[in-house]
């Protein structure tokens, strides 16, 4: 069953649930090193880092558990580490360790929740991402900053941006609406705009809402300040028809080599294939997406498999 072609009546009836046939049966502790089991049933593996970056990472972490009691932003510290070289189940770890200490850590919740998604946990993330969001609420904005201390987005953005992928990877758009919609309230940067404009878009389409879709595309013009390369601007600039699918990305590479970000930009042209009718070139990119040695951790690499299982 795939909701994506449904006429709009079916998919408001259907779209809050997920098919049993979408829910992976193998238990992750069953497979030697991987990371997560995708929603195709497949085990997921760290992509390779070399031994120094491992080394430098683990000796940043170690300084900073020498602290006799480690603070909040020393557990989101410890996270990132372990993030940014492919840890995640340790990074989930270490968020369980940190909320034990301080459970009422929407800042905690708020990653703890994206790395259940990254590991195919979409339960315990919205659990999680649910909590942080009742937490936060009527709170001033909240800054969120990388390992380079670069402002990200806000807490509050982030939040229901990861929300809105939980409903929308379970194929729940209806839910998923109100998500977008307040992460894209919440954007305090272009490339937060068009991130968020480009999760909602697809969703209006998924339900039929062209008008809203197109509509909502108005705010990201060709000459936005931002990012010219920046995956979810130019995605945007082939549904308003400024770039062709061939100016996207280059579908004809390597896909065991695909990036992340070029996978992201294969998403974006397999959907817009698909509201065009063309279900089977929209197939061959999910296909290709998921042959991506190391861009699964992306987004866009979950909801490929989640489109290639709901056919199965």
């Amino acid at each position: 069953m795939r909701m994506i072609y449904l006429p709009v009546c079916i998919v408001f009836i259907i779209a809050g649930c997920s098919t049993k046939k979408d829910q992976v049966e193998i238990s992750i502790d069953a497979v030697n090193g991987a990371e997560a089991i995708s929603f195709l049933g497949e085990p997921l593996f760290a992509p390779v880092v070399s031994d120094s970056i491992i080394h430098k990472s683990d000796n940043i972490i170690n300084s900073i558990k020498s602290k006799k009691a480690l603070t909040e932003d020393d557990y989101l510290s410890i996270g990132l580490e372990l993030v940014n070289t492919g840890r995640y189940r340790d990074a989930i770890g270490n968020y369980n360790d940190g909320l034990t200490l301080y459970p009422e850590s929407f800042k905690l919740l708020r990653h703890r929740g994206h790395r259940y998604i990254t590991t195919r946990q979409l339960d315990n993330a919205l659990s999680d991402l649910t909590k942080a969001a009742a937490l936060i609420e009527g709170e001033p904005a909240v800054t969120e900053y990388d390992q380079n201390g670069e402002m990200t987005g806000t807490y509050q953005h982030w939040i229901w941006y990861h929300i809105g992928l939980c409903y929308y990877l379970n194929h729940a758009y209806i839910q998923a609406v109100p998500a977008y919609e307040k992460c894209l309230a919440e954007s305090r940067s272009n490339k937060n705009l068009a991130g968020a404009s480009d999760w909602l878009y697809n969703t209006y389409m998924r339900l039929g809402e062209k008008e809203k879709a197109t509509n909502l595309l108005d705010a990201i013009s060709p000459s936005m300040k931002t990012d010219r390369d920046h995956p979810y601007f130019r995605r945007i600039m082939l549904y308003k028809g400024v770039i062709t699918p061939e100016e996207l990305v280059d579908v004809d590479q390597n896909p065991i080599k695909a990036s992340v970000s070029d996978i992201t930009k294969m998403y974006g042209l397999a959907n817009w294939y698909a509201y065009q009718g063309d279900t089977k070139k929209a197939k061959i990119l999910y296909q290709k997406i998921v042959q991506s040695e190391n861009g699964w951790p992306g987004f866009a690499f979950a909801a490929a498999e989640k489109e290639l299982a709901s056919t199965r």
